[in-house]
């Protein structure tokens, strides 16, 4: 059994300030650098064997807080961005929603219906972060792996946990920064959830 524990990075300026982060390599907020000691608190006690981060600067910072109880190798993986938005990375989701009026009615009531502008789709999003789940899961059968990744990707990977395809997407929760989601893999790759969107961290 391979067991995966996603966390969502901490807070990042994007969060605080309301725009669009995608694939912008933002840094982290004060409540940020908090968040990432108490969920590295959190999993201290978590017998993680492996552990990779998206490269962005949000990501790796919250992987890095909970590699000082585990001083392991970070591995970086491009495949567990954020989802690239485009035209609209960057810009004030007030503006978002101002010019593109239709596309924000997707994001926020039809995901599985959302491309944004020269980015990516929500279907895209959804296959690449699948397979690197997959990929990741092969390559580290029987081990605890904690992978810290962005909203929209993880929730990309949690509704492929569920076995729901991506017209499903919108049945599952956004998570807060520094939210854990746990899965556990069979030898067959057959995922089951342990665990979703776990906060109490944060209380």
């Amino acid at each position: 059994m391979t067991k995966v524990i996603l966390v969502r990075h901490c807070q990042a300026q994007g969060n605080l300030v309301r725009f669009f982060q995608g694939n912008i390599d933002t840094d982290i907020t004060d409540n940020g650098k908090r968040q990432i000691a108490q969920v590295a608190q959190l999993l201290c006690a978590e017998p993680i064997e492996v552990l990779y981060s998206s490269p962005k600067k949000r990501a790796i910072k919250t992987a890095e807080g909970i590699n000082i109880y585990h001083e392991l190798p970070i591995h970086t993986d491009d495949d567990i961005v954020e989802i690239h938005a485009g035209d609209w990375e960057g810009v004030l989701l007030t503006d978002i929603e101002k010019k593109y009026p239709e596309q924000m009615d997707n994001w926020r009531n039809h995901p599985e219906k959302f491309h944004a502008p020269n980015g990516e789709s929500m279907a895209e999003v959804y296959s690449r972060v699948k397979k690197a789940l997959l990929r990741i899961v092969s390559d580290n059968p029987d081990k605890t792996i904690c992978i810290v990744s962005h909203g929209c990707a993880i929730k990309n990977m949690m509704c492929f946990a569920h076995g729901w395809k991506v017209d499903h997407i919108r049945d599952v929760p956004l998570g807060t920064n520094t939210s854990v989601n746990i899965v556990t893999f069979d030898e067959n790759l057959k995922p089951t959830i342990i665990l979703e969107n776990y906060t109490e961290h944060l209380q």
